[in-house]
Order: structure tokens, then sequence, then C-alpha cells
């Protein structure tokens, strides 16, 4: 019950940062494999989930330990329970140099730095993840010293009978290697600029996108969109609002560090209004910054503010136009 009450805060949260708070600088790749050691891609998967479930506890406010673990360690078991034990050693040993690298332990490094937590925030968050992790493997029935990696599964106390193991594990909480769906839509304001003329609107957009993700930190996204503005028209005789609408089909590239993540957009779209069905064709260039809960039953949802420019192409229906766009967009990544 705590878990989807966490949950349930961390997508109401995701909303709210998006439309009031900057990005954090903190963000950094999950703890690397030993020096010279291959790329393990099962361990990278499985700190990148981690990382995110940490990220999303302390942006409610971290207060004790315990408590704040019990909170995530059902979406951390689902994680640990899906990796093999080598995974889970792997990832603990990498902790474990990332705490060294950065000054660790932290309670020793916050009383040489003067008691600043600012002094030590990155080390404090490499530990909370540590702490996950070691409290997530003990749950699931496999400690540090475990020899047998058969005898994992027999142990497990609390990790579901129907979650096996894998060595093709790639997270749960990321779009690593995985096909997705992804339903988006918002409201927007806009200028709309032709002829020495400017209009301003208001009105909204839904898209619908197919992605892949090419790691744990890139996706690429395309799909189709459609959307429209109604715009202030004020004459000598009369107020109008015409509406003008848009058909685009974009492709998005979208790199996510831990919660949050940023998007750059180029999009072919198709431009009309209510009083000229004519189409003119254009070109969209934009961008996006956005923050994310954690997945609920496969979906991830998340809420954004993005900005774009389109450019719609003289023709002998009208002239050449230019549109700046920009408003909040919320979003649902289902990891189908």
């Amino acid at each position: 019950m705590g878990n989807g009450c966490a949950l349930a805060r961390g997508a109401a949260l995701a909303a709210l940062v998006a439309m009031t708070a900057a990005p954090s600088a903190q963000a950094a790749p999950p703890a690397a494999p030993a020096e010279g050691a291959p790329r393990d891609l099962a361990v990278v998967g499985l700190l990148v989930d981690l990382e995110k479930m940490v990220e999303v506890q302390q942006s409610l406010g971290w207060t004790i330990d315990r408590y704040e673990l019990d909170e995530i360690m059902s979406p951390a078991l689902m994680s640990v329970c899906s990796a093999t034990p080598e995974t889970r050693v792997a990832a603990l040993a990498a902790l474990d140099r990332r705490i060294l690298e950065l000054g660790g332990p932290v309670e020793e490094a916050f009383r040489r730095r003067g008691g600043d937590l600012d002094e030590v925030a990155d080390l404090l968050f490499a530990t909370r993840v540590r702490a996950l992790l070691d409290e997530a493997m003990r749950r699931a029935g496999h400690g540090r010293d475990t020899r047998d990696a058969r005898a994992t599964y027999e142990t497990s106390t609390e990790c579901p009978f129907w979650l096996r193991p894998s060595p093709a594990f790639r997270g749960r909480e990321t779009d690593a290697y995985r096909t997705t769906l992804n339903l988006e839509g918002g409201g927007l304001g806009a200028l709309e600029a032709a002829q020495g003329r400017v209009l301003l609107g208001a009105g909204g957009s839904a898209r619908l996108l197919l992605g892949r993700g090419l790691d744990e930190r890139w996706t690429f996204l395309a799909g189709g969109e459609f959307g429209g503005t109604a715009q202030f028209e004020q004459t000598e005789t009369k107020t109008r609002f015409p509406i003008s609408f848009t058909a685009a089909l974009p492709m998005v590239l979208r790199y996510h560090a831990r919660t949050w993540h940023y998007e750059g957009e180029l999009a072919s779209l198709a431009y009309f209004t209510q009083d000229d069905l004519r189409v003119s064709p254009g070109l969209r260039l934009g961008a996006l910054v956005g923050v994310s809960a954690l997945r609920v039953r496969g979906i991830m949802p998340w809420a954004g503010l993005g900005i774009a420019v389109e450019h719609v192409l003289e023709t002998h229906r009208r002239p050449a136009q230019w549109n700046l766009k920009t408003g909040a967009r919320v979003g649902f990544d289902w990891g189908f």
C-alpha cells in the first residue's frame, strides 16, 4: 500500500516539477564496471533502475533511510529479482567502487567537509542506491557471500514465484533495447506570423509515437500528430477566432537522465485552416524537457514543457508563415 502511494505521489510530482523546476545537475551515468572490464548491460540496467527509484523518492523528501527504502522496495525487488545473482553482486561491487571514488564512506566525508550535505550530495546518492540494492538482495535471498547461484532461487523469500532471473535483463524503468508505444498530448500557446501580421492563439495537440530504446540513455521515436489552435483576430467590425490545423510526422531523439529526459524533434507538417482546407507543407524544430515517474503495470507517466518553431512554406494557396508554439505536455510510455 505504501509503495502504491509512493508511485501515485511520484506521478503527481512529475507534473508539478516539470512546470516549476530546472533539470537536476546531478544526474550522472550509472556506476561503471571495473576499469578494463567489458560493459555488462544487465548490470547497467539494474543500476539505472535503482538510481531512478532513489531519485524519485528523494524528490518527495528523503528522511529516515529505513522507511524511505521500504517505500520503493517493491519496484526494487521487481528489478533485483529479474537479474541474476551474478548481476546483483557485480552491481553492488560497482557501487562500492563508486562510493570509494567519491570519498566515502559518506559519514566520514560529511565530517571532513564541514557538515555540509551539498558537499556530499553525489556520495550520499550513491550510498542510498547501494543501501537499496543491498536490502533488496537480502530480501531476495541472495547475500554477498552466497557462492552457489543455483541456491538463490530456492532460498528466495520475497521474489514472485513467476519472476525468474535472466542474464538478458536490461532494466524495467528504461526504454533500453525495447520497443515502446507512446501516447502524448497537451495544451499550447501559439504565435502565427504571416505578411507582417501576428496572431495570438491557443489550442492543443495529441500524438502517437512508436519508440525504440537504443540503450539505457537514448530512445528514438517516430509517429503521427494532429493539433489545432484558435487565433484571436480583431478587425474594425468584428472579432473572430479562426482555427488552424497541423498534421505532423515527428521524429524525436530522447535522452534519459534518471527521472529527467530531454528531447530534440524534427517534423514534416501539413498546415490548413477552417477557412481554407487546402494544405501547405512545412517543417518544425522542437525541444522538450520532461520528468517521469516509475512504471505502473508497464506504463511510465511523464510530464514536460516544450517549445517548437514551425515554418509553413509559401505556395500559390497562401504566403509563407512562421509559428512559435510552447506549452505543457503529458505522456505515457508503454513498454508493451
